[in-house]
């Protein structure tokens, strides 16, 4: 089998300090392919730039934030003065199609990741955009059968392209047994997400209001924000119950570690919007829950259904019925051993199936000899 390329450039609009899971999985993806032995250049655009750094492997071009056609043009600029200068790669990896817009002009292999709802929802001129670059790419990665399936629905002629590789996780250590885990104690709920409509997260507080009624000791932490918030927070108001359901809003990373620590049970009943264009691709969050030991509740639309085994990894509800959201909730919590069983299983689970490391190898072939060569590179 030929050499896998050791120069690759990885493009993302989006990348941290700024919130989202497209920062995530460039972060991680960067940090993977370094990990493989290949010289990694990410370019990206955040808040904290105009930055070039070095980190865990990865040099960051940061070309800071501004419009949007700024950005395009800034991260274009960059990537010329690299290949002039040059620093040429094998490969070009883009994190969304939008990413790959700047990198299209630049005669190397194209791999280009899809989430999701981007490809569900475009119409007019960023279909047409979209189609021209995903024309472009040797290979489409979708993070989920679900994702893979709404992009062929509307272009199926790229089927033979587009492949499946679930996103990895960073596996946590083993944490000590939750209080409730040891049958001492009221449970403790978990919700991590960013607050938007389809993450279904009004329906899951008032899933959680009769067992909180009924366990004055229950909790409920919402992390994460959105234009959602409001209608979240008057669900709370209206139950009277702001000192049990919490919304922590953002919060760091030693914060979130906590949380993870304490939660017995992580709850995301997603649902798909929009006749399916609006969906949740993967869920980080889940897979993180999932990783750290938690019984999931998640909803039957979208790719996070993929991660979960009903009942025997996690519960998969209807999103759209607060009755079956409830019911989940209902043997959860009144069952301990329940809960640690199956968070056991998740973490096995996730261990054994979630890596960022085979993700990275999925996306260059190294596990699909028969695609090798379309998008092994080409001579300069």
């Amino acid at each position: 089998m030929p050499d896998a390329p050791s120069d690759l450039w990885l493009v993302a609009r989006v990348y941290e300090p700024d919130e989202g899971g497209v920062q995530t999985y460039a972060r991680e993806v960067g940090r993977a392919y370094a990990a493989q032995g290949r010289r990694v250049t990410l370019f990206a655009k955040s808040s904290a730039g105009p930055r070039r750094v070095q980190e865990g492997g990865v040099t960051l071009i940061d070309v800071g934030a501004a419009a949007t056609l700024i950005v395009y043009w800034r991260l274009f600029h960059a990537m010329l003065s690299a290949w002039m200068a040059g620093d040429r790669p094998d490969m070009i990896h883009a994190c969304t199609w939008r990413a790959a817009l700047p990198a299209l002009l630049f005669p190397r292999p194209l791999l280009v990741t899809i989430h999701g709802r981007e490809v569900g929802r475009p119409h007019g001129l960023a279909f047409v955009l979209l189609r021209l670059t995903l024309a472009r790419a040797q290979r489409i990665i979708a993070v989920s059968d679900v994702t893979r399936t709404l992009l062929l629905d509307r272009l199926p002629h790229l089927d033979a392209r587009a492949v499946t590789a679930w996103n990895g996780v960073v596996m946590p250590a083993l944490r000590a047994p939750t209080p409730f885990a040891q049958g001492e104690g009221s449970p403790r709920l978990l919700t991590v997400c960013r607050l938007v409509a389809r993450k279904n997260v009004p329906a899951a507080v008032r899933a959680v209001i009769p067992c909180a009624r009924r366990d004055e000791g229950l909790r409920h932490v919402i992390v994460g924000r959105g234009i959602d918030g409001v209608r979240v927070r008057e669900v709370i108001r209206e139950a009277d119950l702001a000192d049990r359901i919490v919304m922590a809003g953002y919060v760091t990373d030693a914060e979130l570690a906590h949380h993870h620590a304490q939660a017995d049970i992580f709850l995301h009943p997603q649902i798909a919007l929009e006749d399916g264009a609006e969906i949740e691709g993967f869920g980080l969050s889940i897979a993180d829950a999932m990783a750290h030991g938690m019984v999931c509740v998640v909803g039957q639309d979208g790719g996070p259904a993929e991660l979960v085994r009903d009942g025997v990894t996690g519960f998969i509800v209807d999103g759209r019925s607060i009755d079956s959201i409830r019911s989940a909730l209902d043997l959860l919590v009144r069952d301990p051993a329940l809960c640690r069983r199956i968070g056991d299983r998740a973490r096995a689970w996730a261990q054994a199936n979630l890596s960022w490391d085979r993700h990275c190898r999925l996306c260059l072939s190294d596990e699909d000899s028969a695609l090798l060569p379309s998008i092994l590179p080409q001579a300069a």
